[in-house]
């Protein structure tokens, strides 16, 4: 595993604490389409840990994914459906 990828145990924990929507959209994601995403990029000090994982759908992750946009999605970082605790806000 590379210190720049989530372990399948955060990326399962992250899923069910998402009740299985994106993060960023709500839009409903299943296991095998969802994407773990780092809040804060590994290039940018971020860690691989669950408070640093969500869970994102393919259209966020390729708008906010890994494209060079660091600066942007870090400014952006809008989760309106991500709940630390897992319940609804």
């Amino acid at each position: 595993m590379s210190p720049k990828e989530f372990t399948q145990e955060v990326k399962d924990k992250a899923f069910i604490r998402q009740r299985k929507v994106c993060a960023h959209c709500g839009a409903a994601v299943e296991v095998d389409s969802g994407f773990s995403h780092f809040k804060k990029p590994v290039e940018l000090g971020g860690d691989t840990s669950l408070a640093n994982c969500v869970i994102l759908c393919q259209k966020c992750h390729v708008k906010y994914g890994h494209i060079s946009r660091w600066d942007k999605f870090v400014i952006t970082q809008d989760y309106p459906y991500f709940s630390a605790d897992g319940l609804p806000h």
